[in-house]
């Protein structure tokens, strides 16, 4: 957010072997003719409008911002590893430009925009541990992506990722990282969010957005975003939260030209 040969049934008859074997056979070759054929026909349309939208496509661009009050820095203190770790760290829950408000790590996404799948296959990406913080807080990658978590700190970290929801049924893996052991590689290849924590540092957190399709992005430090190659038409516009949830807002996009979609987060959203 598929196709399957469905099995012959095997029938009594009072035919030769042979020729039972021969029509089966025959019966068979056919279906897969058609199946490859239908993959072919599905990759050759989202490969030809995935190259109309980059020809002929526009964009989406805007800011998630918080036009009136917005939160406080939280400050967190830290008991363990305060050599590495520090007495205390910034909450990157809520990460507001002083100039305009703009609100980071948001991620954004066009539902149900028509293009190519993406795929990140032989793609990788980094999850750095320093600092006792998890590097980048926030990312949206690739379904497929090989994710390399690393381990900069020299200490104990344990590397607890879990798929669309904090609950120990949803975990994913949960892999002791000790300072020998610089380097964890894991694949990413469920769609969805995955939340990541360390079980010996409980401040540390990161999620990573995982998509079959390229239209996405994440605020930056000023809460702006941009999504380019998209083809005419309309489209929702979900943006996505850890905290304030999913916010939702119609576009239409017109080719050549940058459609403008702000959210405005007000103090009862």
């Amino acid at each position: 957010m598929f196709l399957k040969l469905t099995k012959v049934k095997e029938y009594n008859t009072v035919l030769s072997k042979n020729f039972v074997k021969i029509t089966l056979t025959a019966g068979l070759l056919l279906s897969s003719v058609l199946v490859l054929t239908r993959l072919s026909t599905t990759e050759s349309v989202a490969k030809a409008i995935g190259a109309e939208a980059a020809l002929n496509g526009g964009s989406v661009t805007g800011i998630v911002s918080f036009p009136e009050e917005y939160p406080e820095k939280q400050k967190i203190t830290i008991t363990k590893d305060q050599q590495v770790c520090g007495a205390f760290q910034y909450s990157e829950v809520f990460v507001v430009s002083e100039d305009n408000h703009g609100l980071k790590n948001v991620v954004i996404t066009l539902v149900d925009a028509e293009g190519e799948k993406k795929s990140g296959g032989g793609q990788t990406a980094t999850l750095n541990q320093e600092g006792c913080r998890y590097i980048p807080h926030v990312q949206a990658l690739p379904v497929g992506t090989e994710l390399e978590i690393l381990n900069n700190d020299g200490i104990l970290h344990n590397v607890h990722a879990y798929f669309d929801g904090l609950d120990p049924k949803n975990t994913v893996f949960n892999k002791a990282q000790p300072k020998f052991l610089k380097k964890i590689t894991q694949k990413l290849d469920k769609v969805g969010t995955y939340y990541f924590k360390c079980d010996v540092h409980d401040h540390m957190s990161a999620y990573i957005a995982v998509m079959d399709h390229p239209f996405y992005a994440v605020t930056d430090e000023s809460g702006k975003f941009t999504i380019t190659d998209v083809s005419p038409g309309s489209y929702k516009v979900r943006a996505w939260h850890e905290a304030l949830g999913t916010l939702e807002k119609e576009v239409i996009v017109e080719a050549g030209k940058a459609a403008e979609v702000n959210f405005e987060i007000l103090p009862n959203e």
